[in-house]
């Protein structure tokens, strides 16, 4: 709650002052940052960079000449990328390192070096998710049509623009921050500092906007569309194959040839990416309420009166864009059965015969 404080003016008259008390202390932003960046989103973030090189090597060893193969090898790198700046993120701000006598402020370093790279490559697996989700959408509900456009050249060109596209968007910040040795009295020594042109406020204002709500909304909307989409053409697919098993073996036959149900191969491969399109939209669905909130609210600003609340959030949602990172490969290992077999092969496991 508010906290007035009263000033009296010359003419003996009272003025109420509004003092904002922090939600979260800086004791308090202390030990959830211990216990969030350093004992469950590092663990998580370590979990994620291993599952993505399996992830990758198995998608290679898979080939290439399949577009969905192509997309799911650019998810992984993004995922992996991804992944490995948040294990230095958590080691920049984790309290004991900070602590630590550096030659540089792990503060400012995590901006640059593990804040901005992370949230790169997660734009990079929000467009390549929506992709997925759009594309298998379309391949489900025109399926003569849109096989002949989606090709695996072509597929290859929309993810390689993905990538470029987030690297491209993130230079502008390269250019207002930067480094620079910076004079410490508290350390009596010279240390490398973040600094900041006088144009940051200008340049890095629109381009939240463009990175934090204006692509990521349209990503969001697109997945959440062809996410229920297929899981309409799921169930119906499921009653169609419960008629068929009712009818005689003529009608089966024609029901069979309709052009309008799924393969078997294709109910797998949309079942894995509606799960894919899942766990996103269940991880990511609190970071965009977070981000529209914190686009509206003065106080949830750098240097506002709830800045720490504010990082608190960034902590949450940088958790929750791990965890969506790491998970993947459960859904590829039970879901699809090339992934399995390959995994299987690669580390030279045999499968039980029960």
């Amino acid at each position: 709650m508010p906290c007035p404080s009263q000033n009296t003016t010359d003419d003996g008259c009272n003025i109420q002052e509004t003092i904002i008390q922090p939600l979260v202390s800086e004791h308090t932003l202390y030990w959830l940052r211990m216990i969030l960046l350093g004992c469950i989103c590092q663990p998580i973030a370590l979990f994620g960079v291993t599952t993505n090189v399996i992830n990758f090597l198995v998608y290679i060893k898979l080939g290439v000449k399949e577009p969905m193969n192509v997309s799911l090898i650019g998810l992984s790198i993004s995922d992996f990328i991804s992944c490995f700046s948040q294990v230095f993120f958590n080691l920049f701000l984790f309290p004991p390192f900070m602590e630590l006598d550096l030659p540089f402020r792990p503060k400012g370093a995590h901006y640059l070096f593990a804040a901005w790279p992370h949230i790169v490559f997660v734009k990079v697996t929000t467009f390549t998710t929506a992709f997925i989700t759009i594309e298998r959408c379309l391949c489900v509900t025109y399926p003569l049509k849109v096989k002949q456009i989606i090709t695996t050249k072509r597929v290859t060109c929309v993810i390689v623009f993905f990538f470029v596209l987030s690297c491209a968007l993130a230079v502008p910040v390269y250019y207002v921050n930067y480094f620079d040795w910076v004079f410490s009295p508290e350390r009596n020594r010279t240390l490398y500092t973040l600094m900041f042109r006088e144009e940051r406020a200008e340049v890095e204002g629109p381009l939240f906007f463009v990175i934090g709500i204006f692509f990521p909304t349209f990503a969001f909307v697109g997945m959440i569309v062809s996410t229920y989409i297929l899981l309409y053409k799921l169930k119906q697919n499921a009653k169609w194959r419960q008629g068929v098993t009712g009818n005689s073996s003529a009608d089966a036959k024609t029901e069979v040839s309709s052009k309008n149900q799924l393969s078997s191969r294709d109910a797998k491969v949309t079942k894995m990416v509606t799960m894919i399109s899942a766990l996103f939209l269940i991880s990511f669905t609190p970071i965009m309420v977070s981000t529209y909130v914190m686009l509206f609210s003065a106080e949830l600003k750098e240097g506002g009166a709830r800045e720490n609340l504010l990082h608190l959030i960034f902590y949450f949602n940088y958790l929750l864009e791990t965890t969506n990172a790491s998970l993947n490969i459960f859904i590829y290992y039970f879901m699809s059965s090339n992934y399995k077999k390959m995994f299987m092969s690669i580390f030279k496991m045999k499968t039980s015969k029960n």
